[in-house]
C-alpha cells in the first residue's frame, strides 16, 4: 500500500497506537514530561526516550483542558532549556531580571532634600 492511497493510516494515528501498545498513552506521557521538569537528568531521559515531538502529539491528544496545559507548561520548559543551552535566550524577554539603573528604590521619608 503506497502512503497516497486513500486508506493509508494518518501517521499521528500510528504513532499513538504504538505508544499504547507499548504503554505509554497520552496521561502518561505528559505526566512524566511534567515531573521531569523538576530534575534535569529527568528531563534528559525524557527528551532522549520520548520527545518533544511525542509530547506535542500527546498534548494534542488528550481530552483533559487541566493535563493538556501541564502538557504545554513542560513544553514550553524543555524548549526553553534547549534554547538556552544553545545560548539562543534573548535575556529581554524574561520580564523577571530587566536591569534596575537609575531606578530609585528608596521611599518618599528617605529621598534627600532637594
Amino acid at each position: 500500500m503506497t502512503s497516497d492511497a486513500p486508506d493509508a493510516p494518518d501517521a499521528d494515528k500510528v504513532r499513538a497506537s504504538l505508544r499504547r501498545l507499548a504503554g505509554a498513552d497520552e496521561r502518561t506521557i505528559i505526566e512524566r514530561a511534567d515531573a521531569a521538569t523538576r530534575d534535569l537528568e529527568a528531563a534528559a531521559e525524557f527528551v532522549a526516550s520520548v520527545g518533544l515531538e511525542e509530547l506535542a502529539a500527546a498534548i494534542e491528544a488528550v481530552d483533559d483542558p487541566a493535563l493538556a496545559e501541564r502538557g504545554r507548561r513542560a513544553l514550553a520548559a524543555f524548549r526553553r532549556a534547549r534554547a538556552a543551552a544553545a545560548g539562543d535566550l534573548d535575556p529581554s524577554a524574561d520580564d523577571h531580571f530587566r536591569p534596575g539603573r537609575g531606578t530609585d528604590l528608596r521611599g518618599d521619608d528617605e529621598r534627600p532634600p532637594g
